[in-house]
Formats: C-alpha cells, sequence, structure tokens
C-alpha cells in the first residue's frame, strides 16, 4: 500500500525532537535508524502512534523506527527535511554498551 512518506517522515523527525535532536540518520531493510542527542526529547507514544511506523526499539542515543520493505522511500523523505549532520552543535555522549542493538536480516 502505498504511502505519503513526506508526511510520515516529518512526524517522525517531530515526535523524536525534530531535526535539532538528531545527529545521523541511516537505514537497515526495515527500520530508520536514527541517533540521536537527547532521548529525553522524544515522544515514544506519539512515535509509536504514527500511521506508517510498525514498532520502535530504542537504546543509548539511538532509535530504530520500524517502516518495513519500503524504508528506503521514508528514509529519502527524511533527507528532503534537512541534514540533521548540519544542524549538529552539541556532541553526543555515548555510554559505552559491549552489547549493541543491530538489524539482522537473513
Amino acid at each position: 500500500m502505498p504511502r505519503n512518506y513526506a508526511e510520515v517522515s516529518r512526524a517522525i523527525v517531530d515526535a523524536l525532537g525534530g531535526l535539532t535532536n538528531i545527529e545521523a540518520v541511516t537505514h537497515c531493510m526495515t527500520r530508520l535508524r536514527f541517533v540521536l542527542k537527547d532521548e529525553n526529547q522524544v515522544d515514544y507514544p506519539r512515535l509509536k502512534a504514527i500511521n506508517g511506523v510498525m514498532g520502535v526499539v530504542h537504546n543509548d542515543t539511538q532509535c530504530q523506527v520500524i517502516i518495513g520493505n519500503n524504508v528506503s522511500q521514508a528514509y529519502q523523505a527524511v533527507l528532503e527535511l534537512g541534514s540533521p549532520a548540519a544542524t549538529s552543535a552539541v556532541p553526543v555522549k555515548r555510554k559505552n554498551h559491549a552489547a549493541r542493538h543491530r538489524c539482522r536480516h537473513s
């Protein structure tokens, strides 16, 4: 089913605290992967309620938004909103975790 990825992506970025709260964005097979500056700015209930978001996984400073097989369209729509790296003014403090959650697909 085709979606308005521009609208979905804008809602996702807004729920994440806006472009100024996003240090970087990438994607894997089914997920948008955001590196966040401040997880406290994220409205998780609003993020999970967005039509087109199939789920949310978060840890440390990364938030993975599950979109499904058409994630590349949503990723392009996020990039069209602006460059998160260009808005980066505050370095992100990272916790040192031995294990990181990663997208794994067979």
